[in-house]
């Protein structure tokens, strides 16, 4: 987007007919959402909802995202966990990702996009030096968090599994010669997914 081109942006919230941002593939979550919901006493409400995604491809960073879920309207398509389908809008609207909150502006280090031109937001509402400079703000804010937390994550992982394996390890020491036997029996029993593959 141009220093010329001018963004206009009101979120119809309830009326919206797309639910573009509830339905998007992905909802990024960034260590900068998590602080603030430690500090706004707000962090165990929504945790329950946040997942580790672990990459597909070597392409692919680990990721911080929320859950998804089927819709009732049609359970071939998934919606963000936090959107409540009945009343078409989003359950923690007043403490929402910084993801959700610049959609459907973005920023890339360089230049301001549009994440999805069909939103029916877009084209919406006033285009003021104020209202630009805020979502332009909150765009750049996003891009921020979102290398912090792509760099951050990989040793947060490293440091919870590390810890996991000290404590399975810890765990083991106690445990009977027949007690340890029986785990191991069951760790060597291929799984279901191994079955299938053969």
């Amino acid at each position: 987007m141009s220093e010329k081109s001018k963004f206009s942006f009101k979120c119809l919230e309830q009326k919206c007919d797309t639910k573009a941002c509830h339905i998007r593939p992905r909802i990024n979550v960034t260590m900068g959402d998590i602080a603030r919901w430690t500090s706004q006493n707000y962090l165990s409400q929504i945790i329950p909802g946040i997942t580790l995604s672990m990459p597909s491809n070597e392409n692919e960073p680990l990721a911080l995202t929320t859950l998804r879920k089927p819709l009732e309207s049609d359970p071939k398509q998934t919606a963000c966990i936090f959107y409540h389908e009945e009343s078409n809008g989003c359950t923690i609207r007043y403490s929402r990702p910084i993801s959700c909150r610049a959609f459907p502006l973005e920023y890339n280090g360089e230049k301001y996009f549009l994440s999805d031109k069909n939103c029916p937001g877009v084209g919406e509402g006033e285009v003021n030096k104020d209202a630009l400079k805020e979502v332009r703000d909150l765009a750049e804010q996003e891009y921020r968090e979102k290398i912090e937390t792509l760099a951050a994550l990989p040793g947060v992982y490293s440091i919870f599994m590390g810890m996991m394996i000290r404590q399975s390890a810890e765990g083991m020491k106690d445990l009977s010669e027949d007690d340890k036997k029986h785990i191991e029996d069951i760790m060597s029993k291929p799984s279901e997914d191994d079955k299938q593959d053969e």
